[in-house]
């Protein structure tokens, strides 16, 4: 390898951050929040859904068609 790829590559844990320590993104923080919670809802309604649906076809199939 050249002395220069070498240079160029840091090691490990040594590069230097720029981040600022407590410093929170609360509008980051808050969009996470909506999309965990959307993600919640709609999870949930597909379960009931799903509920409903077994639900219906448990009471079609109970009460068969009288024209069969």
């Amino acid at each position: 390898m050249s002395e220069e790829l070498m240079a160029a590559a840091p090691s490990g844990g040594g590069a230097p951050r720029n981040r600022m320590a407590g410093l929170i993104h609360s509008e980051g923080s808050e969009a996470t929040r909506q999309m965990r919670e959307q993600a919640k809802r709609r999870r949930e309604a597909e379960a009931k859904l799903q509920h409903h649906l077994m639900e219906t076809r448990n009471k079609s199939a109970g009460a068969q068609d009288p024209a069969l």
